[in-house]
């Protein structure tokens, strides 16, 4: 019997990632789902904010199973665009909500890319609170929303320095990622400069200093790290050249289902 989707989009997003975890497939929430699963505590209402879609990271090769659960659970498959680009990205369809499943596979692609196959064994339904901070940050044409999901991961995630996948910001993996990519770095590092004056619009100045004092931390941490030969030669050449990708909307490409 196939299942139907809740009206109320947190409780759909726990009922999907329990629903194919039951089934044998492994899934991770991203996007501001995620970052609201990771709230913890009770938040200013200033950062509160409503959530269209749902969006998640599955492993790589686990394609055929996972189809099959998401049609029990109750998601209408864009049929032509998964057989054409399946091996990297899946679209589905809520239906009676009204709502699309953006489905990425091993890796999350926008203006830059980030792989996530061996970052999904986290205990959770959700990715690591890095690899959040990571999807909403590469953005080269950041939005008031993705600013708001940050400042909210900066608020309720110290700043660690490992890399090894724990409930909090890791510079380490950070680092890991914009060492040998000035792109990325460029990117990153832009938009963590945006986020001090977005906290201090929404929290009271307490609060803020805490984002402030963690971003200044990160950027501390990225800007002293070592670089690659990669990244210094292309540190040369600097904004002159394009130093990222457009990303396609793809919900408006293939809406055969």
């Amino acid at each position: 019997m196939t299942d139907v989707p809740e009206s109320d989009i947190e409780a759909e997003a726990v009922r999907l990632i329990d629903g194919l975890a039951e089934r044998g497939c492994v899934a991770r929430l991203l996007g501001g789902l995620a970052i609201a699963e990771h709230r913890h505590t009770a938040m200013p209402e200033s950062l509160s904010r409503s959530y269209g879609d749902i969006d998640l990271v599955i492993p790589p090769h686990r394609s055929a199973p996972f189809r099959t659960a998401m049609e029990e659970l109750g998601y209408t498959p864009n049929k032509r665009f998964n057989n054409l680009r399946g091996d990297k990205r899946m679209l589905f369809y809520d239906e009676p909500n009204d709502r699309q499943i953006d489905v990425f596979v091993g890796r999350f692609d926008m203006c830059h890319g980030v792989a996530l196959a061996d970052r999904l064994d986290t205990g959770d339904r959700t990715l690591f609170p890095s690899d959040l901070l990571l999807t909403k940050l590469q953005v080269v044409q950041i939005n008031r929303k993705d600013l708001i999901d940050a400042v909210t991961l900066l608020l309720t995630h110290d700043v660690v320095d490992g890399s090894d996948g724990v409930d909090a910001i890791e510079l380490g993996r950070l680092i890991r990622i914009t060492s040998g990519d000035w792109g990325w770095y460029t990117t990153l590092t832009d938009n963590l400069d945006r986020i001090p004056d977005v906290a201090r619009e929404l929290l009271e100045p307490v609060l803020a200093d805490r984002v402030a004092e963690r971003v200044l931390r990160l950027r501390g941490g990225l800007e002293a790290a070592p670089k690659s030969l990669k990244w210094k030669t292309r540190s040369k050449i600097g904004r002159r050249v394009s130093w990222y990708e457009l990303p396609e909307e793809v919900g408006q490409t293939i809406v055969t289902r």
